[in-house]
């Protein structure tokens, strides 16, 4: 008798017990694109950042490229860090299958008001990657966006 009770108990128990369901959502889904004033050589012009909100590191843009592209061509005065330069990769093939190169720039700021890293991305004509009606734009979200959650 004792032991029926043991495994009723022991099916009660176990029965009874919480399981839960575990969703793993993307790291890297807080992303926006952002119209950033620059200026270049006293002239102010404006393009368009892929900046990511929830990271590591406002330096995880660029461990994306350093990991997937290698070494950078030169680093620059930060744009909206002081401390965090901005990094530049110059005639990279982002898209597999395309022989098209870009440059990409990376920077990011860690702040009481802001946190974020951002990539700047120019195709070989000069123009602006993450512009409205730019043909590369939703490709190349998609390509940093699936990367970024790659990172290591």
């Amino acid at each position: 008798m004792k032991k029926y009770i043991c495994i009723l108990m022991a099916v009660i128990g176990w029965s009874c017990s919480s399981s839960k369901d575990v969703i793993i959502e993307p790291k890297y889904s807080d992303f926006k694109i952002v119209n950033t004033p620059v200026v270049v050589e006293n002239d102010t012009i404006y393009v368009n950042e892929l900046r990511f909100y929830e990271m590591e590191s406002a330096t995880d843009a660029k461990k994306l490229m350093r990991q997937n592209y290698g070494k950078w061509s030169e680093k620059l005065s930060g744009l909206h860090h002081q401390i965090i330069k901005r990094i530049v990769w110059q005639d990279v093939k982002l898209i597999d299958g395309n022989d098209k190169t870009f440059t990409v720039v990376t920077d990011g700021t860690e702040s009481m008001y802001d946190y974020f890293t951002c990539l700047i991305v120019f195709d070989s004509e000069k123009k602006d990657c993450f512009k409205d009606g730019h043909p590369y734009k939703e490709e190349l979200i998609n390509l940093f966006t699936d990367k970024m959650d790659k990172i290591k």
